[in-house]
């Protein structure tokens, strides 16, 4: 699968040389693959689909998407129930809720980096607007622990460099290891994602998505690559979540949770003392590449059709908003989607 480089100015190069801002790459997703009936996405339809497990690389041969499945439906429905439980009662609970949930329907748990030299523990697993909130946040964390464990286990089977180089990632003294190698996780409760780079995240890792709920609709989709992952309960994608533009289609119908397992690039400072805090990055550029000899796919040469499209369409300017009005208003209602075709 071709994949072409993402410059310094954050424009998108393709062989033409024809240049595409990032900004504009964003209201192109936003216009053109949500502001339509569904029934009309045929251009979104016609992406490459990546169903099964497999891998899909760039023209170095390096991973951009893995998908692969989880076999064990008991972690599945163990997590599916921890995370249904803690949004129904955080829709419900007032006195419980916070500011982050509200605004977002997003909250983030494990280290932040972001303001001290050491890292520290993010507000939401401190539970820093209510106390009485902290046992909640706790049985959370412990009911996330074998999804971590197999997320963690998916890392050091197929991209073991990466994996030393986060296990041997101090944190310091003043913040959690609650998921193992991965330092944060978000939870996205009820709601899909516009369309986004995830430019914090370390450039030389990969993020891991997991589904939850009863669903359909709501597929990641990645513009630059025209790939379109109809993500189900029950499996797991790597991704390169600095470089690639992602987000989700429409929402059909039902009640759409997201875990994502992540690593911020502030986590690795040249001036930090912490012992084998860096792994040689040939290594986990070569473990990256290899993914145990799975990244066997056609390479493309020349730039398809989708590549050399004119972007200069009229949408509104992208304001990185994350997640749309509408989306948000139901899921602080904790209502299912049902899409209405003649909206």
């Amino acid at each position: 699968m071709k994949w072409d480089i993402l410059l310094e100015d954050g424009s998108f190069e393709i062989d033409n040389k024809l240049h595409i801002k990032s900004s504009d790459m964003i209201d192109l997703a936003q216009g053109k693959y949500r502001s339509t009936r569904l029934e009309s996405f045929t251009y979104p339809k016609s992406a490459h689909c990546l169903v099964n497990p497999g891998c899909i690389v760039n023209q170095n041969n390096q991973t951009l998407i893995y998908l692969e499945n989880i076999d064990d439906t008991n972690i599945l429905l163990h997590t599916t129930n921890a995370v249904n439980t803690y949004y129904y009662h955080m829709v419900n609970d007032e006195k419980h809720r916070s500011k982050s949930f509200w605004r977002d329907l997003t909250e983030h748990y494990g280290a932040y980096r972001l303001y001290t030299g050491l890292p520290y523990t993010s507000s939401d697993s401190a539970s820093s607007h209510n106390t009485d909130h902290q046992s909640c946040v706790d049985e959370l964390i412990r009911s996330l622990v074998p999804l971590s464990n197999f997320v963690n286990k998916f890392i050091q089977d197929n991209y073991n460099s990466m994996y030393l180089k986060l296990k041997n990632l101090s944190l310091g003294p003043f913040a959690p290891r609650s998921f193992e190698i991965f330092p944060m996780i978000v939870i996205n409760y009820n709601i899909v994602s516009n369309y986004h780079w995830d430019l914090s995240d370390a450039s030389n890792c990969l993020c891991c998505l997991i589904p939850l709920g009863n669903f359909q609709g709501g597929d990641l989709y990645f513009p630059q690559l025209h790939v379109r992952v109809p993500l189900q309960p029950g499996q797991v994608v790597a991704f390169d979540s600095h470089n690639l533009l992602h987000g989700n289609l429409p929402l059909i119908s039902g009640i759409r949770h997201s875990i994502v397992y992540f690593v911020h690039q502030n986590f690795f400072h040249k001036e930090d003392n912490y012992s084998n805090m860096e792994i040689e990055n040939v290594k986990l550029i070569k473990s990256l590449h290899d993914n145990k000899n799975l990244n066997k796919r056609i390479l493309l040469s020349e730039p398809v059709d989708f590549q050399t499209i004119d972007y200069t369409i009229n949408v509104p300017k992208n304001k990185d908003q994350r997640h749309s009005p509408e989306e948000l208003e139901r899921g602080r209602k904790g209502e299912s989607k049902i899409l209405h075709f003649n909206e």
